[in-house]
């Protein structure tokens, strides 16, 4: 660890109650009062180092209470200055500089009232942690203490997280003594591994959300890489909100009972939560869709933002052939109780997905397209559906006359429903009368006008009749095709399809560069032709 030490005398400082007393002999002749503390002092030593003190003596030489309440790092830090004024041995730290730094900013001790005075000692010793990286991370905590304002006004928190920032984005910078920690050194047991790319997430991840938002801002800022400041945002959310990491680890008792003392709020990990949803980059990929969902279901369970919800579901849809069917069963947890699981919810990722994958997975080859389709129920589908796959030209064809002989039995089925229905209206059972208004919805049957419900079946006759043709006239080009691509083949072979000739079955000319006989030739192309013919009339 890093520590200065200044003075040369032995301590001559002693505590009794509330009043800092001085062994020296001579009494005092100042007390100096921080709060509930008091200072017994002698005025040469203090006017000797600080320029605000000797000012307020000399406006008041008879003063001998002076009140210093709102002297950065409080009586601590005072104690320690004190000692200084005094020449008695002090350390400087990294806990301690960054307050004593500010004190004596405050209190003006600059060179004019001494060589070696206080500001710029601790200026030094800041200057000279700063090449460490544990040292550094230990003053930037004691920036988020109530020295907060000086620091930001002496630049002291941006300084140490521009030299943590640097470190983390070029490990080379990293010394080996900068991990050389000492028992006091080590932050919540904290030990960085400059050996693995994410040696760095731990350590951060002790900050407060707003200098760990800083640190992120300026990592971003390094142009750090988009996989590194996602892998730090996660860690930090797995450790800052206790309602989000339960769902990764499981709950623990013997963990839950340590640490329900210092558990956030649900504000406050609401707050995480929207912050941190803020920083995750915007690139498809980078953070797992598995800890997306998570974020998403503990948002909705916190009762995030709407405008933060919207952001992890955009982020989600946009790679949401990654997610796994469980994480994508969101409790319902909004007003309208309807379904156990937030289906609207999964229809927005969906909406997002379909909106980045627009082209319906064009690296699909046709055999796993018809693989992917062969797990569709054609009966199930509702009528806009089967419309929307009757006319959809990239879907495999034998799943298209699939759907539309499903609609036609449907119609059929529906037919003969209303005509049943119609002749044994009065004579039907309870069941009957169930099994025909389940018919008469297939088809939108209005039971108390049927003129206007057989005005519909016929719509929907004419419908499929016209589906019917135009997938007709598409085999038949498809025929035709396959016909083409055939000529090719044998003419690559060396031979081509001649026509028969109307009156003769015998084929006028021999096949070019090639040794087969012209009867050959004959049995071949004929046989070809025959099998064209079979297929065509299989399937008009």
């Amino acid at each position: 660890m890093a520590c200065m030490k200044l003075g040369s005398k032995s301590d001559v400082f002693y505590l009794d109650r509330q009043n800092w007393l001085c062994s020296t002999g001579l009494p005092s002749d100042v007390i100096v009062e921080i709060g509930e503390t008091s200072f017994h002092l002698h005025k040469f030593p203090l006017i000797s180092r600080s320029e605000l003190l000797e000012t307020i003596m000399k406006e008041d030489n008879e003063k001998s209470v002076i009140e210093l309440h709102e002297l950065p790092g409080g009586a601590k830090a005072f104690l320690l200055i004190a000692k200084f004024c005094y020449g008695v041995k002090m350390e400087l730290t990294p806990s301690n500089v960054v307050s004593l730094r500010c004190a004596a900013e405050y209190l003006q001790m600059t060179e004019d009232y001494g060589e070696g005075n206080l500001i710029i000692q601790t200026e030094n010793f800041l200057n000279h942690i700063f090449t460490y990286w544990t040292d550094t991370l230990r003053a930037l905590r004691t920036c988020e203490e109530d020295v907060l304002p000086f620091a930001e006004e002496l630049h002291i928190t941006s300084r140490c997280i521009q030299s943590l920032v640097l470190k983390a984005a070029d490990p080379s910078l990293v010394t080996s003594q900068s991990v050389v920690q000492s028992p006091e050194n080590r932050i919540g047991g904290l030990v960085s591994k400059i050996t693995c790319e994410d040696w760095w997430y731990e350590d951060v991840s002790s900050l407060s959300l707003p200098l760990y938002k800083r640190f992120m801002h300026g990592a971003s800022g390094r142009h750090m890489k988009a996989e590194k400041i996602s892998g730090s945002l996660v860690y930090y959310a797995k450790k800052s909100v206790p309602l989000l990491g339960s769902q990764f680890s499981g709950n623990n008792s013997n963990k839950s009972s340590s640490i329900s003392c210092c558990t956030p709020s649900e504000a406050d990990q609401r707050n995480m939560i929207e912050e941190i949803v803020e920083m995750l980059p915007n690139v498809k990929g980078i953070t797992p869709t598995k800890f997306l969902l998570r974020v998403l279901r503990t948002a909705m369970a916190l009762y995030a933002s709407s405008s933060c919800c919207a952001s992890l579901e955009k982020k989600i849809g946009a790679q949401l052939d990654e997610a796994d069917l469980d994480d994508l069963l969101i409790p319902n947890i909004g007003y309208s109780m309807e379904t156990l699981y937030d289906i609207d919810c999964v229809q927005r990722m969906l909406d997002h997905f379909m909106i980045v994958e627009h082209d319906a997975h064009p690296w699909l080859t046709d055999s796993e397209k018809e693989q992917m389709c062969k797990l569709m129920n054609c009966q199930k589908l509702s009528l806009e559906a089967s419309t929307h796959a009757a006319q959809n030209e990239r879907l495999p064809l034998r799943v298209v006359v699939q759907v539309l002989f499903f609609e036609q039995l449907k119609l059929r089925t529906s037919v003969a429903g209303w005509f049943f229905s119609s002749d044994n209206n009065n004579n039907s059972s309870l069941e009957n009368s169930e099994k025909q208004q389940h018919n008469l919805a297939l088809i939108g049957n209005d039971q108390t006008n049927p003129f206007m419900a057989f005005e519909n079946v016929r719509e929907r006759v004419s419908e499929l009749e016209k589906e019917y043709l135009h997938m007709k006239k598409e085999l038949e080009k498809m025929m035709v095709k396959s016909k083409i691509s055939w000529n090719v083949i044998l003419k690559k072979l060396g031979c081509r399809l001649i026509p028969k000739p109307p009156n003769n079955n015998k084929v006028t000319k021999s096949c070019r560069k090639t040794k087969i006989t012209p009867t050959s030739t004959t049995i071949t192309t004929t046989t070809t032709t025959m099998e064209d013919q079979k297929a065509m009339t299989e399937v008009n």
